[in-house]
């Protein structure tokens, strides 16, 4: 087929001659069924509105709903090249060309792109390498022609209703039910229903039938899911001469932490990991590898975490450019103030400026220096905590928590992220333990004295509440079976003390309170 958008390259179509087109037929898809089409490609009019690529796959039909998912993305991300609007349906991917067809020169090279593109695709992920495809002025038009297998293509809407009646009834994809009452009226094609009383097929099928015939024909608003690319940002600047000097770079690094803003201020999103990389003429570039405690798209505190950072770090060789990379994306999370001015005089201290503060700790001190305490699902003291490195925390705690958006996630995925919690991570309040523990433990237990009836820990200390009986690890050959009480000195401290059930049943320190 010659293109469709060149009055100079075939002659006008004559009086009466149909616009529907065959295309070419995939390969292997085996033989399809022959339809009425024009001697010659008659070229499309001008300012016809939008014309839809269909590309169907009725191999997915074996996988997952989430295998399906996974595979129409890749796809509508290869398809991206030739469009700007690619929408998702069952088993199929729909995009708008009539808009590219001058650029390409053509759907046929836009089809020849396509199958080149996605025919390695699923070949790479060990399905059959062929696709039904057609292209008409309605999206569900161009899905049911590429349903039959018949690769048509339509120009005009006033030819949709004949292309779309030669069709079997088999396209619509009906439930059970609707079959069975269209074959026991001896409805077999599309064009059979066309005769029907309006009506009588809403009483019969319900104006989702209704809906679905209008909008083939372009009568009724067609919504569609259109696919969206995940986000990414990259952007680097090459100085006009050598710098040693990094306090000379911040204004080229304001500048581009500016672009970032705007372009997560526009995403409504924000990033929690970026890569600030300064190159160097014939050396390996020098990266500042910044992951926040919480997603910031704020200009001023990125800058002055960078800013940290460049006094911490010696250059190896002058910095000829820099350049800023994204690596992980989160949705961006307000916080509310308050409409009274006498709330709003009040100082508060919020849970971001105390991140911004370990984020500058951490740039400061260095990642190794900052530990984080996490709880462990124990009930035996020794084991119930770990101490991890910052950046260890951190990662642990991205893995709990929703609202994280990976480069490479789309849009679609990070609303989907940001509403799931795992069973794992909502533990009841029930099963909570309200006993008191102290946040400073002993490595290994210190031996109290006893006179008496008094115990003593260079002073005399009595207790003051408890016992709370813990039996573990029972399993490991060293069992825990003790009675811990809440002890107090004299000066007031307090401490964590039990006494074991067996043996001796002596005493022991094992930690305190603050």
């Amino acid at each position: 087929m010659k293109d469709s958008e060149s009055m100079a390259q075939l002659p006008l179509p004559e009086a009466g001659e149909s616009r529907v087109i065959k295309l070419p037929l995939p390969a292997g898809a085996g033989p399809q069924p022959q339809v009425r089409t024009a001697d010659q490609a008659a070229p499309a009019p001008r300012n016809r509105g939008k014309l839809w690529y269909a590309l169907f796959l009725p191999q997915l039909a074996t996988l997952s709903e989430p295998q399906q998912e996974r595979i129409l993305k890749h796809l509508a991300a290869l398809m991206e090249s030739v469009s700007s609007t690619v929408s998702f349906h069952p088993q199929a991917l729909i995009c708008e060309v009539r808009s590219s067809l001058r650029y390409f020169g053509g759907i046929e090279v836009i089809h020849d792109k396509l199958r080149s593109l996605i025919t390695p695709a699923l070949q790479d992920r060990g399905l059959p390498d062929y696709f039904l495809y057609a292209a008409s002025p309605t999206v569900t038009g161009s899905l049911l022609l590429a349903r039959s297998g018949q690769n048509l293509l339509v120009y005009r809407k006033e030819n949709l209703r004949s292309a779309l009646g030669q069709l079997p009834t088999e396209v619509l994809q009906l439930n059970k039910e609707q079959n069975r009452r269209l074959y026991n009226m001896g409805v077999r094609k599309i064009r059979d229903i066309w005769r029907l009383p309006t009506d009588g097929l809403h009483k019969r099928f319900g104006s989702d039938f209704i809906r679905l015939l209008n909008r083939a024909l372009g009568s009724a608003a067609e919504p569609t899911h259109n696919y969206l690319p995940p986000p990414a940002f990259t952007t680097s600047c090459d100085l006009p001469y050598e710098l040693e000097n990094l306090d000379r770079l911040l204004p080229v690094a304001d500048e581009l932490l500016a672009q970032l803003c705007d372009f997560l201020r526009h995403r409504d999103l924000s990033a929690s990991h970026l890569v600030f990389s300064l190159l160097h003429e014939r050396r390996e570039a020098s990266e500042i590898d910044m992951a926040l405690r919480q997603a910031s798209r704020c200009r001023d505190h990125l800058l002055l975490l960078l800013e940290t950072h460049f006094s911490n770090l010696s250059l190896p060789a002058p910095v000829t450019g820099v350049r800023l990379h994204i690596k992980q994306f989160d949705a961006f999370m307000s916080e509310s103030e308050s409409l009274l001015l006498e709330d709003k005089a009040a100082p508060t201290t919020s849970s971001s400026s105390l991140d911004q503060f370990m984020e500058q700790l951490q740039a400061r001190l260095g990642g190794q220096t900052l530990k984080s305490i996490n709880t462990i699902a124990e009930h035996c003291p020794e084991y119930a905590s770990q101490e991890l490195d910052y950046e260890q925390a951190r990662k642990t705690r991205g893995t709990r928590k929703a609202g994280k958006i990976k480069a490479g996630s789309s849009r679609q995925d990070a609303a989907k992220q940001l509403t799931i919690v795992t069973r794992q991570q909502q533990l009841p309040s029930a099963l909570v333990a309200d006993n008191p523990r102290p946040l400073w433990l002993l490595d290994d237990p210190l031996e109290l004295t006893r006179r008496g009836s008094r115990l003593y820990y260079r002073k005399p200390v009595s207790l003051i509440s408890g016992p709370e009986r813990i039996e573990s690890c029972w399993w490991t050959g060293d069992e825990v079976n003790r009675d811990y009480y809440v002890a107090q000195e004299s000066s007031g401290s307090r401490l964590w003390v039990y006494r074991e059930r067996g043996g001796d049943r002596r005493w022991y320190l094992h930690g305190f309170f603050a």
